[in-house]
């Protein structure tokens, strides 16, 4: 996969022997450096503190500028030598007010303490470096996961490690790969969907972009994944809720993408809030440390979630208090705890080890994983970097990338009668919650943690309706509210303004939200925006649905209303133009949906659900009700396919099977299809799922041009995990299916036959 790297000579792929001895070099320093630390200083490299805690002020004060406090700076930073510090000043800062900050943070940890160590700085820059002002804010992760682009993903991550860098920040809390389980779940938007096998491959590319070929680049930055184990599968689809999740489905599903990033070599991984099956995941050490520090192989930094420990005490009620909930967190394999208002906890870590509670061994184990990421990020030479080291920053190479994303996330699903694209020079209204805004184009974590500040939009990039009204004619496009996200403001205003349209365009939106303001407790979409539509539908005018929103909201009773639908998810800056470059034909969609798009509140299925759950009310099998199927995306084109061959219809073993098959674009215009390809094991131990994503490739293909697209499988994709909790591939018939469209799939059968007695 290219990646691209802006300002900066493509790293070629390095020597694995100088690596090995560069790592090696790099746990020698680390011996080193263990055998100077005092326990109190060990402890401190296990602090993670808020960028707040040491400046004047309250912790959660609005500033317009970042004033260290003299006594809180030099506790934290000098006496107790923290390891790690995140968060943001209280306003937007620049990435020179970043390298201001991060400039004197540095040289008091290297220049003031005793051993010189720096600080490893965290953030949380979800969809681009959207902590710092100016940088580009790219589409949300669900809207990445929808282009079905691995190389674009890992074009949009190194971006983003390029515009953090010249902030001076190292270290991305993201990617974000849990499985969303539930699209009640409100953080889907900050997922790569429902399916493992599509999040593991999007996870790999992000990882890759990120951290580049060496993490010691000044463009590279280390990620850290979250949120370890389970959080998009809260029992009542709600965030940081119970999970329950038995051992099988936790391999199946949960864990791949975490593995497949692993193995891609990210250094950090963060702990999810909640419980799973009643033990909350900041005490199981069954899943730290021997699932992932054991099984998996994890040599980098596992770091608790926002006062994550603390709330052991008051929200999971496993520990009495901090000095229990601290003994229960480390021993469970935590290396850096995030608790952002003190430094007491460094004090309690002390207190435990020389009580014998938590053993030396486990203090020198964390504390050797975060300065194996420093050193890895070339901390201790270069703490800092100098923000005129980056001159594209923002740039228009990187503004393009941004467009690119969102163009390819857009997934148009339905078309009826091709009413889209739209022709020039007709009378349009523009209505509805997200017709105006730029917050429901980015999204939570723009700029603020919720994304509602409009005082940080930029006056430079569209909304739907500044870019629909670029596209039309002068006096052709009128604009009406319509309503607020749950409430009416002018619908009888809009309705009236319907009857001079010749088409209405409805942006009806969700309120940009994360964590548990995203909690709700009615998926559909609100009343009063579905009245909106039901309202301008009496004019028999066509009626375009666009949908700006993180997780799928129910439109059961609009959406035959509509003659065309655009899913939009969270697009990000350059969304609007996006929006309006799609509607008007400028370019033709390809997203494909990375999730099931319910129907009904009470069938809220994965794809890959079990035969038995479809189990009708005439004990039929036809009891899935999907809204939209997973991968379902249309295009103003056509595509064809022909001609599906295997090398072979029975393979055994360690061989592998190669499939291909032929795609034609049959219309008129060019376009992007993504080919998918399905296996479907036919007779299981374990009840096998409907059919499960083992391959993918997007396509560009001109009118009348076609292509052969080649896949290669082995026993690994077929497999599942069986009666023992372990992954196995049993001798028997399956059922592979390729398409673009999940309702139009090309189905043939196979035979594998296992070397194993079974």
């Amino acid at each position: 996969m290219a990646l691209f790297i802006s300002g900066f000579v493509q790293a070629q792929t390095a020597d694995l022997s100088g690596r090995e001895q560069a790592l090696e070099r790099i746990e020698l320093k680390i011996d080193r450096l263990l055998s100077q630390m005092t326990l109190k200083e060990k402890a401190g490299q296990m602090l993670n503190v808020g960028l707040p805690t040491i400046l004047t002020g309250d912790y959660w004060d609005a500033r317009d500028s970042a004033v260290f406090h003299t006594d809180r700076f030099k506790k934290m930073i000098v006496d107790y030598g923290v390891g790690s510090i995140h968060n943001t000043p209280g306003y937007l800062a620049g990435k020179e007010d970043w390298y201001r900050m991060l400039k004197e943070i540095q040289d008091a940890a290297m220049n003031e303490s005793r051993l010189g160590i720096p600080v490893l700085y965290g953030i949380d820059n979800i969809h681009g470096a959207n902590y710092i002002k100016g940088s580009v804010m790219f589409p949300h992760q669900i809207a990445l996961a929808a282009t079905w682009n691995p190389a674009l993903v890992g074009q949009t991550a190194a971006i983003t490690s390029y515009e953090s860098r010249a902030a001076s920040l190292p270290w991305n809390f993201n990617p974000n790969v849990d499985v969303a389980a539930t699209p009640l779940w409100g953080r889907i938007a900050e997922s790569f969907g429902e399916d493992p096998h599509l999040i593991s491959t999007m996870a790999r590319a992000y990882v890759q972009g990120a951290q580049q070929t060496d993490l010691s680049l000044p463009v590279s930055s280390a990620v850290c994944l979250k949120h370890y184990l389970g959080y998009g599968a809260g029992n009542n689809g709600k965030d940081r809720a119970n999970a329950l999740i038995p051992e099988r489905h936790l391999r199946q599903y949960f864990l791949p993408p975490f593995e497949a990033a692993i193995k891609s070599g990210a250094m950090g991984v963060m702990i999810s809030s909640n419980a799973v099956n009643g033990v909350p995941c900041h005490a199981n050490k069954y899943y730290i440390t021997d699932i992932l520090k054991g099984e998996l192989g994890f040599r980098g930094v596992v770091i608790s979630d926002f006062s994550d420990v603390e709330f052991l005490i008051g929200a999971h009620q496993v520990a009495a208090d901090m000095r229990e909930a601290t003994k229960i967190a480390v021993n469970a394999g935590l290396d850096l705890l995030m608790n952002p208002y003190d430094a007491k906890v460094v004090d309690i870590i002390v207190d435990l080890v020389n009580a014998q509670e938590i053993p030396m061994e486990r203090i020198d184990d964390a504390v050797r994983r975060v300065l194996r990421l420093k050193y890895q990020l070339n901390l201790f030479e270069t703490p800092y970097n100098h923000p005129d080291s980056y001159p594209e920053f923002a740039g228009e190479k990187h503004v393009s990338v941004n467009y690119q994303a969102a163009c390819e996330a857009l997934t148009l699903l339905k078309n009826t009668q091709q009413v889209l694209p739209l022709p020039a020079g007709k009378n349009i209204l523009v209505t509805g919650y997200g017709a105006h805004s730029m917050n429901l184009l980015n999204g939570a974590w723009s700029r603020t943690f919720l994304g509602r500040d409009t005082q940080y939009n930029d006056p430079t990039k569209r909304t739907v309706l500044e870019a629909i009204e670029a596209h039309n004619a002068q006096g052709r496009t009128s604009y009406v509210a319509g309503t607020d996200y749950l409430t009416d403001i002018n619908t009888d205003e809009a309705v009236a303004k319907a009857r001079e349209a010749d088409y209405i365009v409805v942006c009806v939106g969700e309120i940009p939200a994360t964590e548990k303001p995203s909690d709700i407790n009615e998926l559909a979409l609100p009343t009063v925006q579905q009245e909106l539509v039901k309202r301008l539908s009496v004019y028999k005018k066509p009626l375009i649905l666009v949908m700006l929103q993180g997780r799928p909201r129910i439109i059961r009773e609009i959406e035959p209303l509509s003659a065309a639908v655009l899913m939009a998810y969270y697009p990000g800056q350059e969304g609007g133009r996006a929006i309006a470059d799609i509607l008007y034909g400028k370019v033709n969609p390809s997203g494909k949906l990375p999730y099931t798009y319910p129907k009904y509140s009470g069938n809220l299925l994965p794809y890959y659900h079990k035969k038995t759950d479809i189990r009708d009310i005439n004990w039929g099998f036809d009891g899935f009700y999907p809204q939209y199927e997973f991968g379902h995306g249309l295009s103003y084109t056509t595509f064809a396919y022909t001609d599906l061959r295997l090398d072979k219809e029975q393979f055994s073993g360690d061989d592998s099977l190669r499939i291909s098959i032929t795609v034609e674009n049959t219309g008129d215009r060019p376009g992007k299809e993504t080919v998918q390809l399905y296996a479907k094991d036919l007779i299981a131990t374990v009840a096998p799922d409907v059919k499960k994503l083992i391959g993918f490739q997007k396509i560009f293909l001109a009118p009348g041009a076609r292509k052969t697209v080649l896949f290669t499988i082995d026993a690994s994709d077929l497999a599942s995990v069986g009666l023992y909790n372990e992954w196995r591939t049993e001798t028997g018939t399956f059922e592979l299916q390729l398409g673009g469209q999940p309702s139009k799939l090309i189905r043939k059968k196979i035979v594998y036959h296992s070397n194993n007695k079974q």
